[in-house]
């Protein structure tokens, strides 16, 4: 059976969602409260066509709470 997971960037839908999970995941890993987004980096996060896919969106969250920024 082959499972055939669309790429990010044919899952608009699932960007919110993932977004709020890797930051509730790096800030316990970090010790760092999660921050909240702004609409207008959310709604920039969600049109962006994400080339390297679920892992390049993971690797964005992590360094922004490492780095404080995209609050």
């Amino acid at each position: 059976m082959i499972l055939r997971l669309p790429p990010l960037r044919e899952r608009k839908e699932d960007i919110p969602s993932l977004l709020e999970y890797f930051f509730q995941k790096h800030s316990s890993e970090l010790k760092k409260k999660p921050p909240e987004l702004s609409s207008e980096v959310r709604e920039l996060l969600v049109a962006y066509d994400w080339p390297g896919n679920i892992r390049e969106l993971e690797t964005l969250r992590k360094r922004s709470l490492l780095w404080g920024i995209l609050h």
